[in-house]
């Protein structure tokens, strides 16, 4: 005979569900304020390379950086308010555009980092300054508290799709086409360049078209990784659930 799981009592089974409910409300309130830190750190940056160090927008604008740190501090304003409503209607609210809109931005300052990393080593041109006060915030602060937030929130259910992670890279993918057309019209002229890929006139078009292959790549290798440990880790905060799911 196939061996029994004991059950568990109904005193163990509403003190577990106790804990799993005040564990809920606590990671929703964690989330809040870390979404909510990423997005005030993120609007200081962008208000102190224009009002303390003279930045101009538009010449801003030429780069991924700042608008990723753009959209990652709108998207964490809506994520702060969302996780707030979650926690205090102990429900999820969050609805799939949401999640993925989350996803894109963890990928897009994913990627940042790792440039950053890459940017750093003296083989590498296109070196970011991270000296300044809005060069480390919207390089480094904002890149790895955005992806921590993101492992540990919560993920949709079910097994994800493979072309889910498509929707993660469409931030990339939009900055990589934009970028290309305006510098390949020579709307923006090709001394503005912000990275060497863009210069068409020092680098040829076989190069450009494997570098843009190259980002629309790693954006949806980056995406899909981070859904697969966000499916993993977002489970850290109930840890214990397994264990009393095998006891009946």
């Amino acid at each position: 005979m196939a061996k029994q799981r004991p059950k568990i009592s109904a005193q163990d089974f509403e003190a577990f569900s106790q804990r799993f409910r005040k564990r809920y409300i606590l990671k929703k309130k964690v989330n809040a304020l870390l979404c909510l830190f990423i997005a005030l750190w993120g609007t200081a940056a962008v208000i102190y390379s224009h009002f303390v160090l003279g930045h101009d927008l538009f010449d801003r604008l030429r780069y991924m950086t700042y608008w990723g740190t753009v959209f990652t501090t709108i998207v964490s304003y809506i994520f702060a308010a969302v996780c707030m409503r979650e926690a205090s209607r102990e429900t999820e609210v969050t609805t799939k555009w949401v999640y993925f809109l989350r996803l894109s931005s963890a990928t897009t300052e994913f990627v940042i980092f790792a440039v950053v990393m890459f940017g750093l080593t003296p083989w590498v041109p296109d070196r970011p300054d991270i000296s300044s006060f809005p060069g480390a915030v919207m390089h480094l602060l904002v890149p790895f508290t955005t992806v921590v937030s993101f492992l540990l929130n919560d993920p949709p259910r079910g097994k994800p799709k493979a072309a889910e992670p498509l929707r993660g890279m469409i931030f990339i993918a939009l900055y990589a086409v934009i970028m290309t057309y305006c510098f390949a019209t020579g709307t923006i002229p090709s001394s503005k360049a912000p990275y060497s890929f863009l210069d068409f006139e020092k680098t040829s078009l076989p190069f450009k078209l494997a570098c843009l292959a190259g980002i629309l790549c790693v954006g949806y290798g980056v995406s899909w990784l981070l859904m697969r440990l966000n499916m993993k880790l977002s489970w850290v905060w109930f840890r214990d659930l397994k264990r009393h799911k095998k006891k009946g």
